[in-house]
């Protein structure tokens, strides 16, 4: 497993096995995301029911996206919108290379400010200040 940390919110990271799972839970990761078409990579690939049912059992959310290389769809992208807001906490996507995970999440955050996920959002709190700085400039 070779995990690369996009944000303080998403990781990628290449296959996954069910003992990689264990390790991602104990480092706090609240969702696995999983992008990779069962059988892909043959049988040594661990299936998705597998490691979905490891995930369950060690209290992490888990989500199944199949995409084929080169051809993540508008609707694969919303499906991880969707995730990411119901699902606050870290979140680790992965295939085989950790690139459509990383290429999903990208298109995730370039989603239209309405669509974007609660994760991807500008806090509330937050945007008053940021217009106040803003007016300094503008002033």
């Amino acid at each position: 497993m070779d995990i690369k940390t996009i944000d303080q919110r998403y990781s990628i990271s290449d296959q996954l096995t069910e003992a990689d799972l264990d390790t991602l839970a104990a480092q706090g990761i609240t969702l696995v995301v999983n992008f990779r078409p069962d059988g892909e990579g043959g049988e040594s690939q661990p299936t998705n029911a597998a490691l979905a049912t490891k995930a369950a059992a060690l209290g992490m959310a888990y989500a199944h996206i199949p995409v084929l290389p080169n051809q993540i769809q508008p609707a694969h992208v919303q499906q991880l919108q969707a995730l990411l807001s119901a699902h606050p906490g870290p979140a680790l996507g992965f295939c085989r290379t950790g690139n459509r995970a990383n290429q999903a999440y990208q298109m995730a955050l370039q989603a239209p400010a309405g669509a974007k996920p609660a994760c991807c959002s500008q806090p509330a709190a937050q945007e008053g200040l940021i217009n106040k700085v803003k007016s300094w400039f503008n002033d």
